[in-house]
């Protein structure tokens, strides 16, 4: 299941849904995503007494976020922060690009959105009608 805090009714609306889903429990994984540093505090409530919390939006230091560690504690969160991949990572795939592409045809895994059709874009990858929206100018 996927829960967009942003959307209509924000946070509150988000713990509710989530509540809801679960029997009262919270979420099994709650991950964080956005790269904004309130997120981080808002997705804590979301989650379940012995859940999981995975951060992995925060790949520039956007700022501080306040936070209540307690929510941590009491609900002994396994919090796992990961930058994802590592150089090596990136130098491996630079180098199995050609070998990729020669064998398969990535270009036609991604599907260009005009930027002024965001919301188009985001709800064809939400219904998983296209595998990778890129927006362009």
């Amino acid at each position: 299941m996927h829960i967009d805090i942003t959307g209509p009714g924000g946070v509150e609306a988000a713990l509710e849904r989530v509540l809801a889903e679960t029997g009262g429990r919270g979420a099994d994984l709650v991950i964080e995503c956005a790269g904004v540093p309130a997120a981080v505090a808002q997705g804590l409530t979301l989650a379940r007494r012995g859940g999981s919390y995975l951060i992995i939006g925060q790949y520039t230091d956007a700022g501080d976020t306040l936070l209540n560690p307690h929510q941590i504690v009491y609900r002994q969160l396994d919090v796992v922060g990961s930058w994802a991949f590592t150089g090596a990572h990136l130098t491996e795939y630079v180098r199995l690009l050609p070998a990729l592409t020669a064998r398969f045809d990535l270009g036609a895994l991604v599907t260009s959105f005009p930027l002024a059709e965001h919301e188009a874009a985001l709800s064809a990858v939400a219904g998983q009608s296209v595998l990778k929206a890129v927006l362009s100018s």
